[in-house]
């Protein structure tokens, strides 16, 4: 019998079979498709791979069964905290004009992350890892803010202890540090301690002069093109390892190519974009724009990754990985058990926006877990698999769920579908599905 995610595609007179959890394609005729739909007589070799992907199925519980394992492997994955978020700074030096931080720092002032939460952190971070730890996945300790140079001090006083920590095997081998900056505070003695722990660095810049400072500007409303530049040419320089973050904004929606070209002469390793969310992205392209700006956006970073020489941008390339590996469902964001996020009062979170006041990292003790509060399992409901807003959408396997604050942000539904998630998913799997052809 033929399973209920056996889906389709046409183009010209070929047709692509694929099983909708688990995408592996199979290509044939519309000829023979029509033979096979009509139980007309085709050959063994399509139908034996038609059994292999278990698109013909002997019963109706191979379907749940095989539901239930794509599930259970996803939930694997998101009880694999894989990265610490340490928000050194809540505040920043920047006012740039779609960022949310400014408002988060005069609601709830801008504080500081203590050492002591700090550590406290690291802490709460390898008590997950010792339950959790898979050896062949990349872990991060990011350094985040606002602006986290902000708090250069408490940087510098964590990462002795994460040097030791990861030297008594406390903290995975494939440990792996970045500092997330606007780039205005680098200088010699962040460079000297980034080549000395091997920190990585990433530096937001959307483009040439007058796009990067059309939005991107200090706290006097000066344009901040200038000291982004000086600081990137110094890392690269340097020998850090230097990515550039790219915000799609009105001013450069349409220029992609020519960010990715400034960022590939500054000698930047690799690029990542990113969408604008929440409340600002209704203040900048008004609330009936924002569904032209969520498909706009994402076809605009697929052309880009087609031709560009950086290769894939850094979205595009987890679902290039993702459809490659057969490891559906990739994560557009880890707040969904994935990540273990300090705040800079010491307030654990599972997302860097949200306070979501889940307990003081010093108070909670050793035996807390991020994957297993209410919140993150509430939030998990907006994963494709189990969203009906994806029901009738066959490409879900590569769509993640987005970013759930902004679409509470937008919609105020915590389970709103994230419509540019959701577009970019459905253009890259269109994209995969007929590449193998």
């Amino acid at each position: 019998m033929i399973s209920k995610y056996l889906r389709t595609r046409k183009k010209d007179d070929q047709v692509v079979v694929f099983h909708e959890l688990h995408p592996d394609p199979i290509y044939c005729s519309l000829e023979k498709w029509k033979q096979f739909v009509l139980g007309q007589k085709v050959d063994d070799v399509f139908v034996d791979g038609l059994k292999s992907r278990r698109l013909l199925i002997d019963r109706d519980v191979d379907d749940q069964a095989e539901f239930d394992a794509v599930s259970a492997r996803l939930q694997r994955k998101h009880c694999q905290v894989g990265t610490l978020y340490l928000m050194t700074a809540q505040g920043c030096n920047f006012n740039c004009g779609y960022c949310f931080v400014p408002e988060l720092a005069r609601k709830f002032g801008e504080s500081m992350l203590t050492e002591e939460n700090t550590i406290a952190g690291i802490n709460l971070w390898y008590e997950h890892l010792k339950v959790a730890h898979d050896p062949n996945v990349e872990y991060f300790v990011i350094f985040y803010g606002g602006e986290p140079l902000l708090n250069k001090a408490v940087i510098e006083k964590s990462l002795p202890y994460l040097k030791k920590m990861k030297s008594i095997s406390g903290l995975p081998g494939r440990l792996n540090l970045m500092i997330v900056t606007n780039g205005l505070l680098v200088d010699d003695s962040i460079i000297s301690m980034c080549r000395e722990h091997g920190i990585m660095v990433v530096v937001s810049l959307d483009g040439t002069r007058p796009v990067h400072d059309s939005l991107r500007v200090d706290t006097l409303g000066n344009g901040t093109y200038d000291a982004v530049i000086t600081a990137i040419k110094k890392l690269v320089a340097s020998g850090i390892r230097t990515f550039g973050s790219v915000t799609i904004t009105p001013q450069n929606i349409n220029r992609l190519g020519e960010v990715s070209d400034h960022l590939a002469e500054l000698g930047v390793e690799k690029i990542g974009y990113n969408f604008i969310k929440g409340r600002k992205l209704i203040e900048l392209v008004g609330k009936d724009g924002v569904d032209q700006y969520c498909e706009q956006a994402a076809k605009a970073v697929l052309e880009y990754s087609r031709s560009h020489k950086f290769g894939s941008e850094y979205q595009l390339e987890k679902k290039i990985r993702a459809f490659n590996e057969q490891d559906f469902f990739p994560h557009d964001c880890t707040c969904y058990g994935s990540q273990l996020v300090i705040q800079p009062d010491g307030q654990i979170s599972n997302c860097p926006f949200f306070k979501a006041g889940l307990g003081h990292v010093n108070e909670v003790g050793k035996d807390f877990r991020i994957w297993n509060q209410p919140l993150v399992r509430e939030w998990r409901k907006r994963l494709p698999l189990y969203n009906q807003g994806f029901s009738n959408n066959d490409a879900k396997a590569l769509c993640g769920a987005g970013c759930a604050w902004s679409s509470e942000e937008l919609y105020g539904d915590i389970l709103a579908v994230d419509k540019i998630s959701r577009i970019f998913g459905e253009e890259v799997f269109n994209e995969l599905i007929w590449s193998k052809h």
